[in-house]
């Protein structure tokens, strides 16, 4: 491979990690909501002013109204991953 490709691909991949980076920074990392229902697999919680239907992991299949969860996005999906202890 010549020398200027080799750049340009090391170019590319500082520039893809770089964004990567950027986008978990601005994920904001885990919040909480309350628990306002539950639909199946999904709790509605409240969360950030609003009113969410969102997937739930097993280890919050207990959870009832009024309950605080950790609140996790993974990819663009926000999931409900665990309930704190009252």
């Amino acid at each position: 491979m010549s020398d200027s490709l080799i750049s340009a691909m090391r170019r590319c991949g500082a520039s893809l990690a770089e964004t990567s980076s950027r986008q978990a920074e601005a994920a904001g990392g885990p919040f909480y909501g309350t628990v306002a229902g539950k639909s199946g697999a999904k709790l509605k919680v409240n969360a950030k002013g609003a009113s969410l239907l969102l997937p739930m992991t097993t280890a919050c299949a207990s959870a009832k109204d009024g309950d605080r969860c950790i609140i996790e996005m993974i990819g663009p999906q926000a999931i409900v991953t665990g309930i704190l202890a009252k």
